[in-house]
């Protein structure tokens, strides 16, 4: 920045030089006039007594208010000149330690155009450099209108978010409408206008202007500058990841505990159960055909055989990946399944032609049993349907049942193991579903419709091309 007292020197340098400037220019042009006339006033017989005082007055004259006149425009050259310098320095103020020497008013307007050029190529530098961060930023003004953001923010959101632009971020027609459930939002960014600090928020659950959900991890930071209630600028990352990963260590931890536990079971537990088993079936080949004490004796072989399909299932939870790789078809799995069920039938559709899998049959046919027997459990009188088709590259089998929903807070705690909602389940079948699926490569989910009905989905990849089933498959 130059001092008012330097700016009056460098300006005074500049009203001086066009003064004497112009006023030298008038004075030559008069006195050049008149030596190129010498031969006109010669041929007249010269000029009348006085005349060449009257000239050189008006030379001199000429000189004077050509002289106010350059004082003039060196004023108001001085004005523009230093008028676009002030603007220049405030959008760029000068971070130089040991700025150059500045001479005259066109020097200090090449320093601080100097300034801009090197600011402007930070800006696209900076620019470039923000587009590629991983994390989305969006910036708001003191109104909450929406100012910029970066080509992260657009592939995080969705679409393109240049048509949001000046509108309110949280209003009916922003990116992050507050009437898709953005309440919690609007009270982070009313907490950061508060605290006037930088706000960081983990795992905060947003909803775009399409109705798609988002976990994310937001800090928000008041911009530099602003008074209280001034803009924002927020940055989003992606948290679904950080949360899967986490849930993954989690289920390890589980599994890891689950597999010393049932090894010990295995070890401790199924040898007394066979030697149980084998002297109740002794004491009942003693027992007469129609003694009492044979109820009793059947009591203990169904709880006996009770605790062996536990162990079995723990064993199951803890080691699902398939023995051996075979091209499977689901199709003759489900009808398989299905036709020798016991009690009330599902009803199965699939969807021709689908195509094989690759896994062990036994396991995916545990998969199925254990969902199926979930959907007559849950359906009361319902109907329960088993639906396959293909997606894409992948054979999807749909377990729907109608009856009771599940609240959407207990879709991923369902599939932990011992979680159960029913009075007397072991809360290992959807866990052991899941850990032979994801053992296949594929994914289950749940989909539960309040009050109406809920499914259970697998997919799995397909080993081949599409075979149109047989009519005797």
């Amino acid at each position: 920045m130059i001092s008012a007292r330097g700016r009056y020197r460098l300006g005074l340098r500049l009203w001086v030089t066009s003064a004497v400037a112009m006023a030298l220019a008038a004075s030559v042009s008069t006195l050049a006039l008149l030596y190129l006339q010498r031969p006109f006033i010669a041929e007249r017989g010269g000029l009348a007594p006085g005349a060449y005082e009257m000239l050189f007055l008006t030379a001199i004259a000429a000189g004077v208010l050509a002289a106010l006149a350059g004082l003039g425009l060196g004023v108001a050259w001085t004005r523009r000149l230093w008028a676009i310098v002030e603007r220049t320095e405030a959008a760029v103020p000068a971070v130089d330690p040991t700025p150059r020497r500045v001479r005259d008013e066109l020097g200090a307007l090449d320093a601080a155009v100097g300034r801009l050029t090197v600011s402007m190529d930070r800006l696209i530098s900076d620019s470039a450099i923000l587009g590629q961060l991983p994390a989305a930023i969006l910036v708001v003004d003191d109104a909450r209108r929406l100012v910029s953001f970066n080509a992260t923010a657009e592939t995080l959101l969705g679409g393109n978010l240049a048509r949001f632009r000046g509108h309110p971020l949280l209003g009916v027609d922003g990116a992050l409408p507050v009437v898709q459930g953005n309440e919690s939002l609007a009270e982070v960014m009313g907490q950061a206008d508060g605290e006037r600090a930088v706000l960081h928020v983990d795992e905060l659950k947003v909803n775009t202007w399409s109705g798609r959900t988002l976990l994310l991890d937001l800090t928000i930071q008041m911009q530099a500058a602003r008074d209280a209630g001034g803009g924002f600028v927020l940055l989003l990352r992606d948290a679904s990841e950080k949360r899967r990963i986490r849930d993954q260590i989690k289920r390890a931890d589980q599994l890891a505990f689950l597999g010393e536990m049932s090894a010990r079971i295995a070890h401790e537990v199924r040898t007394p159960l066979a030697s149980v088993r084998g002297l109740v079936e002794l004491l009942q080949e003693d027992l007469a055909e129609h003694d009492r004490s044979r109820e009793y004796l059947e009591r203990i072989l169904h709880a006996v055989e009770h605790q062996e399909q536990l162990v079995d299932k723990l064993l199951s939870l803890t080691h699902p990946e398939p023995e051996t790789w075979q091209s499977v078809q689901l199709s003759d799995v489900l009808e398989r399944l299905i036709s020798s069920w016991p009690g009330r039938l599902p009803t199965l559709a699939v969807e021709e032609p689908l195509a094989a899998v690759s896994g062990d049959p036994i396991l995916l046919e545990q998969v199925f049993t254990n969902l199926i027997q979930n959907a007559l459990d849950a359906s009361g009188d319902g109907q329960v349907t088993v639906h396959a088709m293909m997606r894409e590259a992948a054979v999807c089998v749909d377990v729907m049942n109608e009856g009771a929903a599940i609240p959407p807070e207990l879709h991923e705690r369902i599939f932990q193991p011992f979680f159960t909602t029913k009075p007397k389940g072991t809360g290992l079948g959807l866990a052991i579903a899941r850990q032979i699926v994801e053992a296949h490569h594929g994914a289950i989910r749940v989909e539960s419709e309040a009050g109406g009905t809920t499914s259970f989905v697998v997919e799995l990849p397909s080993l081949e091309e599409p075979l149109a089933v047989t009519e005797n498959a």
